[in-house]
């Protein structure tokens, strides 16, 4: 009886290197089911949306099987690689419009612990509303605006500061401001 072969995993990552630099598509089947965890994790890091991570992923797997022969072994392993080449497509996505219209989007019953019924979630989530909205109330327009922009609407300061046609440093400063403001209403 012949005895089992092992594969080691140097002689893997050639193998897929190998089938990349041909175009075979069972390089990124085996890039997958070899790497695609820590591809995976490397992106919902990043994102922090499983679903959005997948779809990352599939972009990330078309990306490699078309520069398959970019790759340069002496610049470090296969793996580093696609890691990289994941969180920088993880990095790129959350740069993109499609992502930040999500994040405005989010709701805020994310943010409730899961052990609560969500009949106590939405009534402390109501409370919670009416306190933060009536402390809100108390500040002026132009701040109340800021705080509605940052926290409620999922602006950057980057993207208030864009939108109001405001210099950065001036919309970081209202918002500290307001925040400070908010806080000796507790």
């Amino acid at each position: 009886m012949a005895e089992p072969i092992h594969i080691t995993k140097i002689q893997t990552e050639e193998r897929i290197i190998a089938l990349l630099e041909a175009k075979d598509e069972h390089s990124i089947r085996l890039i997958f089911d070899r790497y695609g965890n820590a591809m995976l994790n490397a992106i919902l890091k990043v994102v922090g949306n499983r679903a959005m991570a997948e779809d990352v992923l599939q972009e990330v797997l078309v990306k490699v099987w078309k520069k398959g022969g970019t790759y340069k072994k002496g610049k470090g392993t296969l793996f580093t690689w696609l890691v990289s080449i994941s969180r920088n497509a993880a990095i790129d996505k959350t740069r993109s419009k499609e992502f930040s219209q999500a994040r405005k989007s989010t709701d805020l019953d994310n943010y409730v612990y899961d052990s609560e019924s969500q009949s106590q979630r939405n009534s402390n989530l109501n409370e919670l509303k009416g306190n933060v909205q009536e402390m809100v109330s108390l500040l002026e327009e132009h701040e109340r605006q800021l705080i509605s922009m940052a926290f409620f609407e999922g602006y950057t300061h980057n993207d208030i500061s864009k939108e109001l046609d405001t210099p950065l440093g001036t919309v970081k400063t209202r918002i500290r401001s307001a925040l400070k403001k908010l806080r000796n209403f507790i």
